[in-house]
């Protein structure tokens, strides 16, 4: 628990001055702008991101390390935004299965309103009803949780721990493993988890909503772990070991044919990736199944990088990578009609 008392409290813990904390929660906008993500490879979905700024950033930052962190107790099942756990933690809890049954959370940050994280604050941490104000203004945006809000995943995790617990302890009573990064929901066992076979993806429904959350439905998956598009967070689970998806390979192998072309002035298929890009992925391949590394990175340091980026700036390739974009108030306001 927090045990908050009073604003000065948390402004001191927080390094601030009470009326600079103050006047940063009721200004938002000042150090808030929201960018547009494009991502190549998804033209078609855009996403829009919070980048918090100054002052807000400072405070945010330190709620979370300074005042949060120390005293909250993470979800054991969430993998998402938890220091030391990460995609491949998430994956491992299925190393023993043979099939898997995968649903998203819809709208996870934004569907956490102001009114619950205010509950959080004042209820499950104690804090006074002016502390929790406070904090409420501090870690939401336009009434709710946010994405690029750093404090975000840890309250998200907070609020849906209880549920976590609920889900796994059903989980457990039929033989099954769960966990959660993010909004991306994994359960696993040894037996079909069709709704034809079992009644898990109904329970799993009747849990999240009757608990303020819904589930993308239609992006639910079932079938054998064996199976290439049974994945989880992108990662395959294949005879006990963690694995990286056959085309994500294929794609890299591609990359790296299309880099040692282009580095000898030939026929070059695109698009263009800068070196720094292809060995991050044969980095990550590597982290993940470290069979594939020898073989990948022989091929990364066979490919004339120079060359092949200074062939490519002569024939005016466009290096593809994700991209952040100011939007515009004229933007924002479209958007909201």
């Amino acid at each position: 628990m927090l045990n908050l008392k009073t604003p000065k409290n948390l402004a001191y813990r927080l390094g601030v001055s009470l009326s600079v904390l103050r006047d940063v929660a009721d200004r938002p906008d000042d150090w808030i702008e929201t960018l547009l993500l494009n991502d190549p490879t998804r033209p078609n979905k855009q996403r829009e991101v919070l980048n918090v700024k100054g002052k807000l950033k400072q405070i945010q930052t330190r709620l979370l390390r300074v005042v949060l962190l120390p005293v909250l107790n993470v979800s054991p099942y969430s993998h998402g935004g938890i220091s030391g756990r990460n995609i491949k933690t998430n994956a491992s809890c299925h190393l023993n299965a043979n099939y898997l049954f995968s649903a998203d959370i819809s709208n996870f940050y934004p569907s956490i309103g102001h009114r619950r994280v205010y509950q959080l604050f004042s209820k499950r941490l104690n804090c006074s009803p002016d502390v929790s104000r406070l904090c409420t203004k501090l870690t939401t945006y336009d009434y709710k949780l946010a994405l690029g809000l750093p404090t975000s995943p840890i309250l998200a995790d907070q609020l849906f721990h209880p549920i976590d617990a609920r889900i796994a302890g059903a989980c457990r009573s039929m033989g099954l493993s769960y966990s959660r990064f993010v909004d991306d929901i994994a359960i696993s066992g040894s037996f079909d988890l069709s709704p034809e076979s079992c009644g898990v993806s109904a329970l799993l429904e009747r849990i999240v909503t009757g608990n303020g959350f819904e589930l993308q439905l239609e992006k639910s998956r079932f079938g054998r772990l064996s199976e290439d598009e049974m994945t989880i967070t992108q990662l395959r689970v294949r005879n006990g070991r963690l694995d990286v998806r056959e085309q994500y390979v294929l794609e890299l192998e591609r990359q790296l044919a299309d880099a040692g072309e282009l580095s000898n002035d030939r026929h070059f298929d695109g698009p263009f990736y800068t070196e720094s890009q292809v060995r991050g992925r044969v980095q990550f391949v590597g982290w993940i199944n470290r069979d594939r590394k020898r073989q990948l990175l022989q091929r990364f340091r066979e490919v004339n990088w120079t060359q092949a980026m200074a062939v490519g700036r002569s024939r005016g390739l466009v290096v593809q990578k994700k991209t952040l974009i100011r939007m515009q108030k004229s933007d924002l306001d479209s958007t909201e009609t």
